[in-house]
């Protein structure tokens, strides 16, 4: 398990495909139904019936799955953010590329990367395909998508949210890489008068920026440093009470670790900078 963390650049299960022959000689109109909407496929069209056979399984939501467990967890931990597990897993390129600042050549939007349905719409290949369409919803009054929203009252203009949901990737599969797996994304806006009040950044909480890492054209070295210590502290106290009520059990019977060291290494992401991965120390193994 990696984190990536960074400050930001400014139904049933249903999903098939159906066919329909107008005649001997004529050819075979196709058309792409995912979870209720349905798409017309063209030349870019990858997603196989056997992927789009896995939208909408809706894992996230049985509550003794162990994801339904880590995302219960994970939501608790941030009780002033909205939450969103029910967005879905179509989006646009505009959405998963574009608003993200990805080049037009970067090889995740190649065919042999990317489960496209058509040009224009794909199965998300991480949850950020979602974070401008929730900024930009609160400020439109997009139903359609607030709607989906637990918790809405603790930010009801989604300053705060965290997303969780199934991606797609056309990986190959081994003991570490399948096509379908989960991931959560936190997103968490400050006013300049926010970034005053939070706490100054300690030696403790250094982080890494610099001409590789560096700090965006508008932001202060000064209030980039306090946002991201302020991120460290509370990324580090999330993971580290996962995984000590993950170990309870072990722990009660003295055969487990109660600290979990944490690193940050610096990353590169074209929608966020200064960036970071985050990993955990679990026994024995860097996660």
């Amino acid at each position: 398990m990696s984190l990536v963390l960074g400050l930001r650049r400014i139904a049933s299960r249903q999903a098939v495909w159906t066919c329909r022959r107008m005649n001997s000689t004529a050819a075979e109109t196709r058309e792409i139904d995912v979870l209720g909407t349905k798409y017309t496929p063209d030349a870019w069209t990858n997603a196989t019936p056997s992927i789009l056979d896995k939208t909408g399984r809706n894992l996230l939501h049985h509550e003794s799955h162990p994801l339904s467990i880590l995302k219960t967890l994970i939501f608790n931990e941030f009780p002033n953010f909205a939450h969103y597990d029910t967005l879905s897993p179509v989006v646009t390129t505009q959405q998963n590329f574009d608003s993200l600042g990805f080049a037009e050549d970067h090889p995740g939007r190649a065919r042999t990367d990317t489960y496209y349905l058509n040009a224009r719409h794909l199965l998300r290949t991480h949850t950020s395909a979602h974070q401008l369409q929730l900024l930009a919803a609160a400020h439109t009054n997009d139903q359609s998508v607030l709607v989906h929203a637990k918790n809405a009252q603790a930010a009801p203009n989604n300053e705060r949210f965290l997303v969780a949901a199934d991606v797609f990737r056309r990986d190959e599969i081994d003991a570490s890489h399948y096509p379908v797996f989960h991931q959560m994304e936190g997103v968490c806006t400050l006013s300049r008068a926010d970034v005053q009040q939070l706490a100054p950044s300690t030696p403790d909480d250094v982080v890494d920026i610099g001409p590789k890492n560096p700090v965006q054209p508008g932001h202060t070295a000064e209030d980039v440093h306090k946002v991201a210590a302020d991120m460290k502290r509370t990324m580090n106290r999330m993971v580290t009470r996962i995984l000590t009520q993950a170990t309870a059990a072990q722990r009660h019977a003295g055969s487990e670790a109660t600290e979990f060291p944490v690193r940050w290494i610096p990353a590169y992401f074209p929608f966020t900078s200064p960036s970071w991965e985050m990993e955990v120390l679990f026994r024995g193994e860097w996660l």
